[in-house]
């Protein structure tokens, strides 16, 4: 370390640190693991009982069945209220992300390969049944509603239901609800947390079905939760995406005011948000924490931003670009955005991230202005998976076609290769078609 920020520090780029860093957030995640699986124990074991018992504990509300969906009075005034400013903003938004989610769809055309001997395809279909799980505990990211209901609703997907924590009045944040008129979904529930992945995973009786995939962001709880049910029942999940973060790779033509900016950003989403910037000039990295300080100061944050940042802000000077995007592969973050000459060029040597962005903020995208997702791979998950788009909302099905001359032909074939893996059952099937016609 050779320069401490009251705000932040500044490192020579290792890969002692970087995997000391990531070790840390993994074992900071413990916990929520821990939590969450005792309250979807308990959510599975007493229904809505426990449902109701935790969100009076965690948000300090009472929901009874009668009243834990939004009544489509509640869901009108949400939308009459709106100013037209904010009702312009807001479809703005959705119209962007329908533009380009269309454009998805559009590419998921069906595969057909036919041969003299058969027809195969392979055709993309819609879930039936999709929970979306809209965080609102410290503010109400209605945006992430749009983003996972925008791609699910062009996939195709024919019932949407939506969970969100209540406020302590009991309601349901009018911009969630306004937000879900606009998409077209009428059934909004008054549930928050691991409990309502708990509610939207097993149902609750009379109120709630069980759902075919569970999508949205949220803090490590939710997301702890939602792993939690992809592992043990036949559940899918969008991506891992608990708490975020951010990976700013700045060189000598980075601007520190923005590189700042856009980590405070990241800090805004809560005390366990990353915001990183790793530095090929140790003068950028010097002026990027001056700016944290002043921005900071400026905004008068003193909550999750300070908070975030003081836990898990870092700035890390890199000896070249190489090790820079070296490092970027590693921690493997969920926006990485390169505040570098010729970023174009170098975003093809980024392999794991869950969004790149070529010296843009990463808070056009949490707004949907670019058509892309916010919802990603969070905690390294960007190594193996990617964000939501429409693909998330389907899966491919393989039809065949094989003529009964064909299978004749090819059964002898087929027995051999059963019998090499001791499937007699299997060659005698195969078999019995040329034996049989």
């Amino acid at each position: 370390v050779f320069f401490i920020s009251p705000t932040v520090k500044i490192e020579k780029l290792s890969q002692h640190l970087i995997s000391e860093y990531t070790f840390s957030r993994r074992r900071a995640n413990d916990r929520a693991r821990k939590s969450a699986s005792s309250i979807l124990q308990g959510v599975k074991d007493r229904g809505f009982r426990a449902i109701a018992e935790y969100t009076t504990k965690f948000d300090g509300a009472s929901i009874t069945k009668e009243n834990v969906m939004a009544t489509s009075e509640e869901t009108e005034k949400a939308w009459l209220v709106l100013s037209s400013e904010e009702r312009r903003a807001m479809l703005e938004m959705k119209q962007r992300l329908e533009k380009f989610s269309r454009l998805q769809k559009n590419s998921l055309k069906g595969v057909v390969q036919k041969t003299a001997e058969c027809t195969t395809r392979l055709v993309f279909r819609p879930l039936r049944r999709v929970g979306i799980y809209v965080p609102a505990g410290m503010a109400p990211i209605f945006s992430s509603l749009f983003m996972a209901a925008v791609p699910a609703i062009i996939a195709g997907v024919r019932e949407i239901v939506v969970c969100t924590p209540p406020q302590s009045d009991g309601k349901i944040n009018r911009y969630v609800l306004a937000s879900a008129k606009m998409c077209g979904i009428t059934r909004v529930y008054k549930i928050g947390g691991a409990q309502a992945i708990g509610a939207m995973a097993y149902g609750i009786s009379r109120v709630l079905e069980s759902v075919d995939l569970l999508c949205g962001p949220g803090n490590a709880y939710v997301n702890a939760a939602k792993q939690e049910i992809s592992a043990n029942t036949g559940i899918r999940i969008d991506v891992p995406a608990g708490p975020s973060e951010v990976l700013i790779i700045a060189d000598e033509t980075a601007n520190p005011v923005f590189v700042a900016a856009d980590m405070i950003a990241q800090s805004e989403h809560g005390p366990d948000a990353a915001p990183l910037c790793v530095s090929t000039s140790r003068e950028v990295a010097v002026k990027v924490a001056d700016q944290l300080r002043r921005q900071m100061g400026a905004l008068g944050v003193e909550s999750q931003a300070r908070r975030s940042i003081k836990k898990w802000g870092r700035i890390f000077v890199a000896k070249s670009m190489s090790q820079a995007l070296e490092a970027a592969n590693q921690i493997a973050p969920e926006h990485l955005e390169l505040m570098v000459d010729d970023a174009r060029a170098l975003a093809s040597e980024v392999m794991d991230a869950g969004a790149i962005f070529i010296r843009t903020g990463e808070s056009f995208c949490d707004y949907g202005m670019s058509g892309g997702n916010h919802i990603l791979p969070t905690g390294a998950s960007a190594r193996s998976w990617g964000g939501v788009g429409v693909q998330t909302f389907g899966k491919c099905v393989y039809i065949e076609e094989m003529s009964k001359k064909s299978q004749m032909k090819l059964a002898r074939q087929t027995a051999i290769l059963a019998r090499m893996e001791g499937m007699e059952a299997h060659a005698r099937a195969a078999e019995a078609r040329d034996k049989y016609g």
